[in-house]
């Protein structure tokens, strides 16, 4: 008799389990999903952004080392992904306490949320000029706004095998989208000086610049073990960080600013039409819309399960596609930079945590899933730490105080060193004979 499966177990993707080894995959192909994140409006528009003010030169260091920050702390951050075959919220429970986790997970869950807002925002803008060149006729945003969402909750129900196969489809494709923009643009002359207050009426520092460009992936850095958790060695780890933050996105990054500053104009559908990419810009921009979309709605449903794990994943999914759509009505786009920084001040200091918690406090002892009964409630000593790092963060975005001149690093460095003071010194300060809480 042929073996039967539910809904549930044919959608499972491990989002509360340990993920099994003969489920793993290379580098390259887990790679390629962040890899298509890089081509996502927001990307663009960073590239333009920061070619604008600070030309093409001073840009393109800002972009390598931004790149590098999170190829590193993408790189450690899968690491701990790859050991433990955990989602990120589940390691959370470990790190922050089984309550304490769910307080950084639903403020990830959030900010996914908002990202997806953001994206069917985009998708939908463009979509209805798309819509208004071929037919002279767009319907109203919100249509666009739930057949977008529709279309990217069934594809994200699938888990993260359908993920990696449209995001393997499409990121060849968008690359070779974004190279014929870049090679369009050599044909103008660019102008290797900031342009006077910016293109786009935004003024940025190199150390700013820098922060934005880490900031704008931050949250695929902590989030990083949702999609490690299923590579197979150390080394595609490695792979999957470098491959996405340090050259695709920088790829990216530079043919935006080089077109920008070529064309002398900072929107983004404006430029690409200007270069005689015509309707393949439209669909450059939806394509790239939808398959960010997939993966935010992927991660942050992931981080509601390990919220309620009662709760089936594909119940998950399509409460979030459904709430993605009432927050794309937001138009969150209104303050794009603020909510990166906001991003990178909140959530730097949650990837400094728990690599200091696996690889020093835990020195690289396996996280048990089945020893999670006896985690403590709240682990006070690293939300002390979290907070702690974000008044750091602001305090340098206000220009109090510094160490590098780059939020992000800045609130990285305190954050560490807090937690492992504070974990050491209340250590120290337990009975010997208590039980240690992870």
């Amino acid at each position: 008799m042929p073996e039967t499966h539910t809904i549930d177990d044919l959608l499972e993707d491990y989002a509360t389990t340990p993920v099994p080894e003969d489920k793993t995959h290379n580098g390259w192909r887990i790679g390629m999903v962040n890899g298509g994140l890089a081509f996502a409006v927001p990307g663009l528009i960073t590239g333009l952004e920061i070619g604008s003010a600070l030309g093409l030169e001073q840009s393109i260091y800002a972009f390598l080392i931004g790149g590098f920050i999170l190829s590193v702390l993408g790189t450690i951050t899968g690491y701990v992904g790859m050991k433990n075959r955990l989602s990120s919220c589940m390691t959370m429970k470990f790190v922050f306490g089984l309550q304490g986790a769910n307080i950084v997970s639903l403020a990830f869950v959030l900010s996914l949320l908002g990202w997806y807002g953001v994206n069917i925002n985009l998708f939908s803008e463009v979509a209805a000029q798309f819509s208004m060149q071929l037919f002279d006729y767009a319907p109203p945003i919100w249509t666009f706004d739930i057949a977008a969402s529709i279309v990217i909750t069934l594809t994200t129900l699938w888990g993260f095998k359908l993920i990696e196969r449209v995001s393997s489809l499409f990121v060849p494709i968008l690359f070779l989208l974004v190279a014929y923009m870049l090679y369009q643009s050599l044909g103008y002359v660019v102008n290797d000086t900031p342009s006077t207050g910016s293109l786009t009426g935004i003024d940025f520092t190199f150390g700013e610049a820098v922060s934005a460009i880490v900031g704008s992936f931050i949250v695929s850095v902590v989030l990083m073990p949702d999609f490690s958790r299923f590579a197979a060695k150390p080394k595609d780890t490695v792979i999957a960080s470098f491959l996405p933050f340090m050259f695709i996105s920088n790829f990216v990054y530079i043919a935006a600013a080089i077109a920008g500053l070529a064309v002398v104009n900072s929107d983004i559908l404006v430029v690409m039409l200007t270069l005689g990419l015509g309707m393949f810009a439209f669909v450059l921009l939806i394509a790239s819309s939808a398959v960010t979309n997939v993966v935010n709605l992927y991660s942050a449903a992931l981080g509601f399960n390990a919220i309620t794990p009662h709760w089936s994943e594909w119940k998950i999914i399509l409460a979030g596609g459904i709430l993605g759509a009432v927050v794309a009505s937001l138009n969150l786009l209104d303050n794009f930079t603020g909510f990166i920084f906001s991003l990178s001040i909140l959530f730097s200091p949650v990837a400094a945590i728990y690599i200091v918690d696996f690889f020093f406090i835990q020195q690289q002892k396996i996280y048990q899933i089945e020893q999670l009964n006896q985690t403590t409630t709240f682990n006070f000593q690293a939300l002390v730490a979290w907070v702690g790092g974000i008044i750091f963060a602001m305090m340098v975005n206000n220009g109090w105080l510094t160490l590098t001149g780059i939020e992000v690093c800045d609130a990285m460095l305190i954050t560490a060193p807090l937690y492992f003071v504070i974990k050491k010194i209340m250590a120290n300060n337990k009975p010997h004979n208590s039980t240690h809480c992870l």
